[in-house]
């Protein structure tokens, strides 16, 4: 049996989340009635339309090897995390809830990306491995826009050299920004959903 992830949804449902593997959509959906779930997230890149399922934007990995970098961003304040965390990926395809006492990643840093002094995104940014994790925007900010700033100063952040970045569940236009400041897809996975009844 393929593994599988169960917890809850940003916006507070039961899922049960995957990749489809070469298994039928159909084992997925029994696997998950049988636990009571009230979401199913597949990752594939087949069409899963006829099946009942709905698609969003999936996972996409992304990777440039001399990145633009911009503005250098603080830090989010460690108190902060959880509340910043849960606003700027709520709602979001595949994103669980945060939990009200969460902490950064170890080894990780959190970036702040301010306007003028209200908080409208943040990025957490793993030196060791060049790797930033899906930036995140509070709803009334999200624009491509402001997902390539908080890139940008995650490249400041790592310097120079090759960098990574995790997109999940976010809007083609912010995967295209990334595209625009030189990063190339190297990976990708579409989500599909499906309700359980």
């Amino acid at each position: 049996m393929t593994e599988f992830l169960e917890g809850i949804s940003s916006d507070g449902r039961r899922v049960l989340e995957a990749d489809l593997g070469n298994e039928s959509p159909a084992v997925w959906v029994e696997r998950a009635r049988k636990r009571g779930v009230e979401l199913l997230w597949l990752h594939t890149r087949r069409d899963l339309s006829g099946d009942g399922f709905a698609r969003f934007p999936g996972y996409v990995r992304l990777r440039a090897e001399s990145p633009p970098r911009g503005d250098p961003l603080p830090q989010l304040p460690p108190g902060q995390f959880a509340a910043a965390q849960d606003a700027a990926f709520r709602g979001r395809w595949g994103h669980k809830l945060v939990a009200a006492d969460a902490e950064p990643p170890v080894r990780a840093v959190v970036l702040g990306l301010y306007e003028p002094e209200e908080l409208v995104g943040i990025c957490t940014v793993f030196p060791a491995d060049r790797l930033v994790d899906g930036p995140g925007v509070l709803p009334a900010g999200r624009t491509p826009e402001a997902y390539a700033r908080l890139l940008l100063g995650a490249c400041a952040e790592l310097g120079p050299g090759t960098v990574a970045v995790d997109s999940w569940g976010d809007d083609p236009a912010v995967t295209a920004a990334y595209e625009e400041l030189g990063f190339t897809v190297v990976e990708r996975s579409d989500g599909w959903e499906r309700v359980l009844d």
